[in-house]
């Protein structure tokens, strides 16, 4: 029984790429602000991550395969945070953008995969910023201050419901364009709320 725990072959332990400190340090930044070195040990731990999910103990490429892939990542994929070359090198390895081996023209076109769907990302949130400052912009425009006005009136009991509707938002709003004073007496409209 002791000579066959003797010659047993032990496994190389792998954690979560998520617990290395290194990665921790650098998840955030862009690949082309992280020195060389360090994006070398940071690849080194995604690969043997990766050739673990296609079967295999670890990585075992030659140095130039990694010399490879760091060339055409400052090159070509530099803006991609460290994190989402981590994630598309092991979605990679596990399918999702189709079968390959772990060699540098198959991590190139998962890195392109990647890039895609982050500049995709980058793109919405953009898009999504722009929609929202442009909501909050309402009180710039004559018509937004109109409805604002309105709005206020509503809330304070100047006008009720029935009023509302009497309201001509396009007139108001000509009228606020034009510097003018907007009452709702100007539409025959009598204040609700009662003065003491």
């Amino acid at each position: 029984m002791e000579d066959q725990e003797l010659y047993k072959v032990k496994r190389q332990s792998y954690g979560k790429i998520e617990d290395d400190s290194l990665y921790k340090k650098n998840y955030k930044e862009a690949a082309k602000d992280i020195p060389v070195d360090e994006l070398r040990m940071l690849l080194t731990l995604f690969f043997n991550k990766a050739a673990v999910n296609m079967g295999k103990e670890s990585y075992d490429a030659p140095d130039a395969a990694i010399d490879s892939i760091m060339e055409f990542i400052y090159r070509d994929y530099g803006i991609l945070p460290i994190e989402n070359i981590a994630s598309g090198i092991i979605r990679g390895s596990l399918g999702k953008y189709g079968p390959g081996r772990l060699v540098p023209a198959t991590v190139y076109k998962w890195l392109h995969e990647t890039i895609m769907e982050y500049e995709k990302l980058v793109r919405h949130q953009e898009l999504g910023k722009i929609e929202y400052t442009q909501r909050l912009d309402v009180v710039k425009y004559p018509v937004g201050k109109a409805l604002i006005k309105k709005i206020v009136w509503l809330k304070n009991g100047v006008i009720d419901s029935d009023d509302w509707d009497i309201l001509p938002l396009k007139e108001m709003a000509e009228r606020i364009a034009q510097g003018l004073d907007v009452v709702p007496e100007l539409w025959g409209i009598k204040s609700k709320k009662q003065t003491v």
